[in-house]
């Protein structure tokens, strides 16, 4: 779960009897006319999510959505999974009362009570309040100083008001506030299938899943297409993508996952063709065929996990050579990160120790020792000469097999 925004002491919702969730979306907000259908998309995400958990009400509320849970839903399963759905900026696990500054100073003595009664005793707070209705007979500077002088009263600590050890949050909205300690952070983005369909190529390796996420962060629907040289190479990298496929998909929602065996088309590439240029042949034949499998999945565009002149096949003569035989666009998310912050990436999204494992993977397979940086059109064409590409890319679809792959719930 990612960390609150109360370090410093390590307050957290666990440590507050919370029933309530406020989840604030952030670019959303900025859609206009077509906001509401992402809205009701993330709504949609949340509800999946969280179904299995029972006890819950989700409404919106005033450019936010306001979680209810009963007494039975487990807290902690529902933020962890808040904080893998797409869409959501920040979420913050509160206590409701009216909003009026009377019944907010009550239900801060609870809050109070709560954390005197574990020990924690911060040097210093602030009060942070947030007014979505603004005709409420106080200002959020009047509602910061009221409680805070409340507060102080009752436990004798100092005010900080920039980087305090514990924050104090009141969001007032409509005629309720509430009263929180966090603000934990979220995916941020728009809601997985609010911005279309596209088919991801997804290896056993670092770089495609965390590929696969970015993309589906800005609200692309997924599937996923899996190239493999079984039984040339051992059954570890389907084993291994499927584990990182349900890493990448948020939870309450599936894709569907293309396993495509790919040793006999290796297999006529490397008897008949330059081996300099074989690991970019191979990346060809992928495009062709997973173009194949996205028109049929209604796809509107190819993803891929490349990072300019990470390995030779990236070079950025060969991706133009890649891309020369693609009919959709090919969208590379990581293109101009470094590879240290696409591990970073992997790390905190929990893709990263599974990607690790050792496997072979299909471009791995016969590497030539010096294969080719730069390449032109002209000379894949006439590589592929003596190749039936048509017929290849056709039995690769063919003999894929398909799954379903659901997304974590834990």
């Amino acid at each position: 779960m990612p960390p609150s925004e109360n370090k410093t002491t390590g307050f957290s919702h666990s440590r507050l009897e919370a029933r309530h969730l406020l989840i604030n979306y952030d670019e959303i907000a900025l859609k206009g006319g077509n906001r509401r259908h992402f809205e009701s998309r993330l709504l949609k995400n949340i509800r999946a999510a969280i179904k299995d958990l029972g006890g819950s009400h989700l409404q919106p509320r005033f450019g936010r959505f306001l979680l209810r849970l009963s007494s039975e839903t487990p807290l902690d399963k529902v933020c962890e999974r808040l904080s893998r759905i797409p869409g959501i900026a920040v979420y913050s696990p509160c206590i409701s009362t009216s909003a009026d500054l009377d019944s907010v100073r009550v239900a801060m003595d609870s809050i109070i009570d709560q954390l005197l009664a574990r020990g924690e005793q911060p040097e210093n707070f602030a009060v942070v309040s947030r007014r979505a209705n603004k005709e409420l007979p106080f200002t959020s500077t009047d509602a910061n100083a009221t409680i805070g002088a409340h507060v102080q009263e009752r436990t004798g600590w100092k005010v900080r008001l920039k980087k305090p050890q514990l924050s104090l949050y009141l969001f007032f909205v409509n005629n309720d506030c509430f009263l929180a300690l966090d603000r934990l952070p979220g995916l941020g983005g728009l809601p997985t299938g609010s911005t279309g369909r596209v088919a991801c190529l997804l290896s056993g390796g670092i770089d495609s899943p965390v590929s696969s996420a970015r993309i589906m962060r800005r609200g692309a629907d997924a599937l996923f297409i899996h190239f493999h040289s079984y039984p040339h190479t051992s059954i570890a990298s389907q084993d291994k993508v499927r584990d990182l496929a349900e890493r990448i998909i948020p939870p309450g929602r599936s894709a569907r996952l293309y396993m495509v065996p790919f040793a006999d088309t290796q297999n006529r590439i490397i008897t008949e063709c330059p081996s300099r240029l074989r690991v970019i042949l191979y990346r060809r034949y992928m495009v062709r065929a997973a173009e194949a499998i996205a028109r049929k999945e209604d796809a509107q565009a190819l993803v891929t996990g490349d990072s300019l002149g990470q390995v030779a096949s990236q070079t950025l003569e060969n991706l133009h050579t890649i891309d020369s035989i693609a009919t959709m666009p090919i969208l590379r998310p990581l293109v101009g990160m470094h590879k240290a912050e696409i591990i970073e990436d992997a790390r905190r999204m929990g893709s990263f120790d599974t990607s690790i494992e050792p496997h072979d993977d299909c471009c791995s397979f016969l590497m030539p020792p010096k294969p080719a940086t730069r390449s032109t059109p002209e000379q894949l064409e006439a590589a592929e000469s003596s190749l039936d590409t048509e017929k290849e890319v056709l039995e690769l679809v063919e003999a894929a097999s398909i799954e379903t792959i659901r997304g974590r719930l834990d």
